[in-house]
């Protein structure tokens, strides 16, 4: 049986525009919130090999493996829920790109 996706009951061919204009502000919000997850990761694991190479003690070594590996869990999550999302937008609007039939 398959899942019920959010956009399932919207017919791509009554949308009009101002509903074309808001699918194309959510696909750039989806693209913003992947480039915090990327920048929040990329913090992380930084300040992990941080830990890791400066400070001489064993626990900040074991934190900055720890800090390091979340940071790039946080990357994975960002990028699937961004697959995601991407997906469902070319789904509803049945192009390649994720964009309407009139350009938006």
């Amino acid at each position: 049986m398959r899942r019920h996706e959010p956009y399932d009951d919207i017919d791509p061919d009554t949308l009009i525009a101002r509903d074309w204009l808001a699918l194309s502000r959510s696909r750039l919000a989806n693209e913003r919130t992947l480039l915090a997850y990327i920048r929040t990761s990329l913090s992380m694991i930084g300040l992990g090999a941080i830990l890791a190479k400066w400070i001489e003690h064993p626990s900040a070594l074991v934190g900055g493996i720890v800090l390091g590996g979340t940071g790039v869990f946080v990357l994975i999550i960002g990028g699937v829920r961004f697959v995601q999302e991407n997906r469902r937008y070319r789904r509803l609007t049945n192009q390649p790109n994720g964009l309407g039939t009139d350009g938006f």
